[in-house]
């Protein structure tokens, strides 16, 4: 039997208290009542429509433990929270136990919201227990239940009676998933090893580049990086090298090598305009370029820099000798991991070293430098790959370039470390092709922005995507009406996903509804619409008030999102982490709003410059957008953005007002804000949505991934309203 490792218990009262822990199995159930002072300090409350697994009963019976069957949805709330007292007055500490719900993989809770909360603002206090599950890998390593080889208890400080116990007792259970999951092994190594044992390991798997079909094995990709790494020490004299290749073979093979050499790769926006470019290039203070000759020819446009700058890898690989070669493929073909890792005695081996770096988007002014760490990147393929489990012999379709964090994650740095194929494509904007190739392949998981999502849909019939298990939508808020398009016209489950390049991983994921578990019919929501479904395990999530970021509120509360993950970086490049503004400690404001129901579903409700305060009310514009988009018929399923609310100063009330810009009015007659006022009185809208202007426009001004550039029509709506800027 598993040994398990306990923690915190000098959080638990000397007084008898209500303890939940998260999920509990018989090793869990034998280390708490150890914990809480043995079988006569505890009473095990027994939910009856959700009973533990027949091991732990057998125990209970066996052992006659005291403790009683509950019915918390059938029984009173103030019967429930009495039986709980009279246990505890008998001096019992008194433990919830449930058994397994149907939910997704690698769920923070085995119990479902609605029971969870059972004792909000009630007279009970509650000590949150922590249970960890962790199998000895990192690919899905986060478990729910046996087989594993480490558990972890973690006693977190007591909760006060009151409102939102059970958010609270959430927030906890999260808090302590990002400590424990430090300490596992895998985060441990750095992320050079880890890759190249998995190479080995996988060496039969295949890169095919889907412009001609062509194939590289993982055998030979680790071949091509071993000896271009050799060459880049010798080459490359600056820490970063920058990488300017879209999605193929040669990307894989220039980041891998990269990383072996303990140079760190810095993926160039090949889309990027010179200022842009200049600023990324002076940021991460790269001198030294790798590109591909005919990459060159194709981007004429792109502010390419010195040719004496330029490191051409198809030239490169060109010129390696067969002798090189051979040996290491005999290495490899013997799974000599020792043999190829020997020269790397000098590789860095601290795991927050720096690994990689990326760039944010530039929607919100000059990019910034995302430094990656050994432990950030591995953490997030430990959470990704837990979430989203995939057998090693399935593909991946690889079109977002890499210089976007989840392209990287997800295209290229997951399937590598889990074995499995990549299908790539060097342009994300050639629908009807990727529709093919997901088709050949039977590709299982890839990702898109709305925009790029809606260009698939229409090139594609339905069985392009039967085989698509997991599509991501990330880059911006999926769409209702195109998740609704997509289930009903190609029975394709779209997958919101919370992305931000501060973090190495996908904050949140939407999934299907899960199968409800064998002998009880309680399940977990993995996702509804206009939700980004669950943070994956190991990503905990803290809500502030607005106007006061040092006042937390309950997570269900609607607020400024914080988050906190091993996967989340300490500063920006060149920034102290006290000079980081967005930092407070260990947590990063993320700048969106947003709220966890009592599900643990996070919803993002949009960016804070992005509500405006009209009256009392505080106006979520992204929310008023859809409102309108159902009140004037203005479909959004197309990718097309038709609307957009601007908020800005009323020179007369020192408040704000609510401008609409249109595509869909041409002269602006006063009916038409009172048919926009009263379409949203009738649909049971707030007053306070409704716009004070409307202003005609023949287009709505977007950045390339598709997201609004609300900037512009921030600046723009104020010189037409004759608005003095500061």
């Amino acid at each position: 039997m598993i040994e398990p490792s306990t923690e915190g218990t000098g959080n638990i009262p000397p007084t008898p208290t209500l303890i939940i822990p998260n999920r509990v199995d018989l090793p869990t159930l034998r280390a708490m009542e150890e914990a809480l002072g043995g079988r006569d300090r505890v009473s095990w409350m027994v939910e009856n429509s959700l009973r533990p697994d027949a091991e732990v009963m057998m125990y209970l019976s066996q052992s006659r433990a005291a403790g009683f069957l509950c019915a918390m949805e059938r029984s009173d709330r103030e019967d429930l929270v009495n039986m709980v007292k009279d246990r505890l007055a008998q001096g019992r500490h008194v433990v919830l136990l449930c058994g397994k719900s149907g939910q997704q993989p690698a769920g923070i809770t085995d119990i479902p919201g609605k029971l969870l909360c059972f004792a909000d603002n009630s007279s009970l206090s509650a000590v949150p227990v922590y249970v960890g599950m962790y199998r000895d890998t990192l690919i899905n390593a986060i478990a729910t239940s046996a087989p594993y080889e480490y558990l972890g208890l973690q006693f977190m400080p007591e909760q006060k009676a009151g409102p939102a116990l059970g958010a609270r007792i959430r927030s906890s259970w999260m808090d302590a998933a990002t400590e424990q999951m430090v300490e596992h092994p895998a985060l441990q190594q750095p992320l050079a090893h880890t890759l190249i044992k998995s190479l080995v390991t996988h060496q039969n798997a295949l890169i095919i580049d889907g412009v001609d079909d062509s194939q590289l094995s993982f055998r030979r990709l680790l071949i091509y990086s071993l000896i271009l790494s050799d060459k880049l020490k010798k080459m490359v004299t600056n820490r970063r090298l920058g990488i300017i290749l879209p999605p193929g073979k040669l990307a894989a093979v220039a980041n891998v090598a990269c990383i072996i050499a303990g140079i760190i790769p810095v993926n160039i926006n090949y889309s990027a305009g010179p200022k842009e470019f200049e600023h990324q290039v002076s940021m991460a203070g790269v001198n030294r370029f790798i590109t591909e000759v005919r990459f060159t020819h194709k981007l004429q446009e792109f502010p390419w820099p010195a040719h004496r700058d330029l490191i051409f890898i198809d030239r490169e690989l060109a010129e390696a000798g067969s002798g090189g070669v051979k040996l290491r493929e005999i290495a490899i073909r013997l799974g000599k991991v020792e043999m190829l890792t020997r020269h790397m005695k000098n590789h860095p081996r601290q795991t927050d070293n720096e690994a990689v770096l990326h760039f944010t988007s530039s929607t919100e002014g000059k990019a910034k430098g995302i430094p990656c760490s050994n432990r950030m990147l591995t953490a997030a393929i430990m959470q990704l790959s837990s979430r989203l489990p995939i057998e090693s012999d399935r593909r991946v379709l690889s079109a977002l370039p890499l210089y976007i964090p989840t392209g990287f994650i997800c295209g290229l740095l997951l399937p590598l470390l889990q074995g499995l194929d990549i299908v790539t494509y060097p342009d994300m904007h050639a629908p009807r092709r990727l529709c093919e190739l997901a088709h050949n392949y039977g590709t299982v998981l890839t990702a898109f922005t709305p925009a790029q999502t809606h260009a698939i849909l229409s090139a594609g019939k339905p069985e392009h995507f039967a085989s698509l298990r997991y599509f991501l939508v990330t880059g911006g808020k999926l769409p209702t009406e195109l998740a609704e398009r997509a289930a009903r016209d190609y029975k394709l489950h779209l997958r919101e996903c919370y992305a931000l390049a501060e973090c190495a991983l996908p904050i949140a994921i939407s999934g299907p509804t899960p199968q409800p578990a064998p002998g009880t019919p309680h399940i977990i929501p993995a996702g509804k619409a206009g939700s980004a479904g669950a943070p994956l395990t190991g990503i905990a999530v803290r809500i502030s008030d607005l106007n006061r970021p040092e006042h937390s509120l309950p997570i269900t509360s609607t607020g400024l999102i914080w988050l906190k993950s091993p996967a989340l970086i300490s500063s920006y490049l060149k920034d102290k982490p006290e000079a980081t503004t967005c930092m407070r400690g260990k947590w990063f404001c993320t700048g969106d709003v947003g709220y966890v129901d009592n599900d643990g579903l996070l919803t993002i409700c949009g960016r804070k410059d992005r509500f405006s305060k009209i009256g009392d009310e505080l106006v979520p514009h992204e929310a008023a957008e859809a409102a309108l988009r159902q009140v004037l018929g203005a479909s959004s399923a197309d990718g097309v953005r038709r609307l957009a609310i601007v908020g800005v100063p009323d020179p007369r009330s020192g408040g704000e007002i609510l401008v609409l810009l249109s595509t869909l009015h041409k002269n602006v007659v006063p009916q038409d804000l009172i048919t926009a006022r009263y379409g949203l009185l009738n649909a049971r809208y707030p007053a306070a949505w409704a716009p004070n202007r409307i202003i005609p426009v023949s287009t709505i001004p977007v950045h390339p991934d598709g997201k609004l550039n609300y900037n512009l029509c921030y600046q723009g709506t104020c010189q037409i309203l004759g608005i003095q800027l500061d």
